[in-house]
């Protein structure tokens, strides 16, 4: 039997729990699963499971090869799906994780349509969370994120700048001391924003100075654009995504305070895991993301 299939066998054993779910997943009689495993034991002159009439379970080296074998074989199958897929044109499921509702629905949704009417062979399997997903653990071709990225094996693509600024209502300014320093924002009012990565911990650094601020306040949200809209409001000082508030700003609604005063500066991305950069499906959503998002 050829190795490739004994080791998709396995793998399906291993994964699956058992023979018959195994089989049932491949499509194949239970014999033939049993035969492939077995195949494969002989072949490397080890057992890989522990079999009695009730129960499976892997070895210590049966263990061992699943994780080293089950990668490669999510390899050859994504290898597979890409040159079919650049042959036949993108087509197929595409599951993405994307930041929270109201800011996708606002932003991100408009581009998701488009893209949908444009390539109608793409399903797409959205979900949009604030939970942080592993896209890899969980199955997910790309992810959106805003904010500085942590170092990871994923590739990023940049879709736009984006940096956290400090903002209230030119009301509330009116009515309230005048901030000079970020210590002085405990004397005032905050809108908290409980997705911020920071926590209640608001970082500023101007050249070699650097403090934390720990923000409290009576309103507290997990939504960006809540939170702009507490501000506008004239209910308190918060902190807001630049291209959300850029424009409010100009406009004179709200003011940009201690603008001197770096908070974050990070962007807005497109993540996905190096083995699905194979995947046409997945080239053709980034690059109309990034033709086609904030512009």
């Amino acid at each position: 039997m050829d190795k490739l299939n004994c080791m998709q066998a396995y793998c399906a054993v291993v994964k699956e729990g058992g023979f018959s779910a195994a089989a049932r997943k491949l499509g194949i009689s239970k014999v033939m699963v049993s035969r492939a495993v077995s195949s494969l034991e002989s072949e490397l002159g080890i057992r890989l499971l522990h079999r009695t009439t009730r129960q499976m379970s892997t070895t210590a080296e049966g263990q061992a090869y699943y994780e080293r074998c089950f990668p490669l074989l999510e390899e050859f199958q994504l290898l597979d799906e890409a040159i079919k897929s650049d042959h036949a044109g993108a087509k197929g499921k595409l599951r993405l994780a994307a930041p929270a509702e109201a800011f996708s629905q606002q932003y991100l949704t408009p581009v998701w349509v488009k893209f949908a009417q444009t390539y109608p062979e793409i399903e797409l399997d959205i979900t949009m969370s604030d939970r942080y997903i592993d896209i890899v653990e969980e199955g997910y071709d790309a992810a959106i994120r805003i904010g500085k990225l942590q170092d990871s094996s994923l590739i990023a693509k940049k879709l736009a700048d984006m940096e956290l600024v400090l903002c209230a209502s030119t009301e509330y300014l009116q009515q309230h001391p005048t901030i000079e320093h970020p210590q002085q924002l405990l004397d005032h009012q905050l809108v908290v924003d409980s997705n911020f990565r920071g926590g209640q911990s608001w970082p500023f650094t101007k050249e070699a100075e650097e403090i934390s601020i720990r923000a409290s306040g009576k309103v507290r949200v997990n939504s960006t654009l809540a939170v702009a809209s507490f501000i506008q409001a004239g209910l308190g000082i918060g902190l807001c995504l630049s291209f959300l508030v850029e424009d409010k700003i100009k406009s004179g609604e709200l003011v940009r305070i201690l603008p001197e005063w770096e908070l974050m500066k990070g962007g807005i991305y497109i993540l996905y895991s190096h083995r699905k950069h194979l995947s046409n499906k997945v080239q053709v959503f980034s690059q109309f993301l990034a033709e086609n998002c904030f512009k």
